[in-house]
């Protein structure tokens, strides 16, 4: 976590464990110094500021595909029940970092920088090892008490000088980051044992071992030709020991071919066009000419793509009629853009239909369908279907935020604002939540079975909301 814009987590993770009065006495062990209950309380304060930062990719397909990736690695780790959530930085610089409460954070930069899906799995394997050792934990309980209250500082500074870019004060700020990076840098032996589980996680979940070292190799040829290394080498230093102990690791692998379907590359194409500085037009149409891709459906699709967000409607549409053969739902879903832009809502509407019926949990889709049928009045049948997919996905605040629009729509006040409630609630945002069931219970209403819902919903909240001071007082 070089950059300035993630020291916020930092604060974060001090902010909850050293301003008490009496720190607590520090153990062998790391969990007698943050408890299962603090680590998920950070956990939570960090998940609201990724769900709330502009910063973090805000995309359901690269989400996801992170996710089933993470959740894939996660079943073959030590600690399989384990819950990790994985998400996405803006940021070209090729990176990724574990953090407390199974959180892991990879930079947009890693994608544009990986050639295979393997390479990708390797590095979250890492980084999943990092978490289920424990590393951070370690690492914080062995620092002094008053090192302790001065990184703190350090780090509530940073967090006002990035909240502020005016303060004079924040340039001085900025160059004592790498201060509080080497506070939270792992040892070498933790480095190790986490290319060590990362390693054997990555062949239990199917992919090829070798990937792990050949990612370091193209991190390590890419940094001869820059002034300086990769974010990720800085982090996760590789020194010859280190590629020496994994490479005689992976001798006691069997090599495996891993046959890499075309859907990464269609990933890291979205990646590259949209979230990304890697999105010029004519880089892409170069590329293409001079055959300098990693893959060609993949550079194609990142083309259509960037095509679209310059209005090029008819260009984009020219590469997906020579891509729909791909059968994949991200291919399915540029279909959809085209025609949105094309303003053909009954269409648009048609076609994600029949897609749902071949691919029923696809979010994109259910989004996608969802804001059409907005879009077209058909507030009723938002209405049904959301609901129907909230029976199954609980915590998704997306699908809470359009069924209150479809409640908006049919002049249901209550239920609008409830749902709102319930969409601040699943971003981890107690207090806006609150707010929503507030104005909610105070709508004037014969509904008596709605009025009881939200009144009882907002008991629930409340409680949760003096827990959580309550546990803030006593650490």
């Amino acid at each position: 976590m070089n950059s300035p814009k993630n020291f916020f987590i930092i604060f974060l993770i001090f902010s909850h464990l050293s301003w008490a009065n009496n720190l607590p006495d520090l153990g062998e062990f790391s969990d007698q110094f943050i408890s299962p209950y603090q680590e998920k309380m950070i956990a939570r304060e960090i998940l609201y500021q990724v769900h709330s930062s502009p910063e973090v990719v805000q995309d359901e397909e690269i989400n996801d595909y992170l996710n089933y990736l993470g959740d894939k690695l996660v079943s073959n780790s030590d600690a399989p029940q384990r819950d990790f959530t994985f998400f996405v930085l803006k940021d070209d610089a090729i990176n990724a970092f574990a953090m407390l409460g199974g959180l892991i954070g990879v930079h947009t930069g890693l994608f544009i920088s990986a050639d295979n899906e393997s390479e990708i799995a390797s590095v979250l394997g890492h980084e999943i090892a990092h978490v289920t050792q424990k590393h951070l934990q370690r690492v914080i309980a062995k620092q002094d008490r008053d090192k302790y209250k001065s990184i703190f500082l350090l780090a509530l500074g940073l967090l006002a000088a990035r909240s502020n870019p005016q303060a004079a004060a924040g340039a001085m700020m900025a160059s004592q980051a790498m201060n509080v990076q080497n506070f939270l840098d792992y040892t070498r032996e933790h480095e190790q044992e986490a290319d060590r589980i990362g390693i054997d996680i990555l062949y239990k979940s199917g992919y090829n071992v070798g990937s792990a070292i050949d990612f370091f190799n193209t991190l390590q040829k890419g940094s001869r030709y820059s002034s300086s290394a990769p974010s990720y080498l800085r982090t996760h230093p590789i020194t010859s020991d280190r590629i020496s102990d994994i490479s005689d690791r992976l001798k006691d692998y069997p090599y495996r071919y891993t046959n890499n379907s075309n859907y990464f590359h269609f990933i890291r194409g979205k990646v590259r066009a949209l979230y990304s500085n890697d999105n010029n037009i004519k880089t892409f149409e170069k590329n293409i000419k001079n055959k300098t891709y990693v893959n060609l459906e993949g550079e194609q699709y990142a083309l259509a793509l960037a095509y679209l967000k310059d209005k090029k409607i008819n260009d984009a549409e020219k590469i997906y009629s020579n891509l729909q053969k791909e059968k994949n739902p991200l291919i399915d879903n540029l279909h959809i853009d085209i025609l949105l832009q094309k303003k053909e809502f009954a269409e648009a509407k048609k076609e994600l239909e029949k897609l749902l019926i071949k691919h029923p949990f696809y979010r994109a889709f259910v989004y996608r369908l969802a804001e059409v049928n907005l879009s077209l009045g058909n507030y009723s049948e938002v209405k049904e279907m959301i609901e129907q997919y909230i029976f199954k996905y609980r915590s998704d605040p997306n699908l809470y935020k359009l069924l209150a629009k479809a409640f908006k729509g049919l002049n249901k006040n209550i239920e609008y604002h409830e749902n709102m409630g319930e969409y601040f609630y699943y971003q981890y945002n107690l207090k806006d939540a609150i707010v929503q069931f507030g104005i909610a219970k105070n709508i004037r209403s014969n509904d008596f079975y709605a009025k009881s819902r939200v009144e009882s919903r907002l008991k629930q909240l409340q409680a949760e909301q003096l827990m959580l001071e309550e546990g803030r007082k006593n650490r």
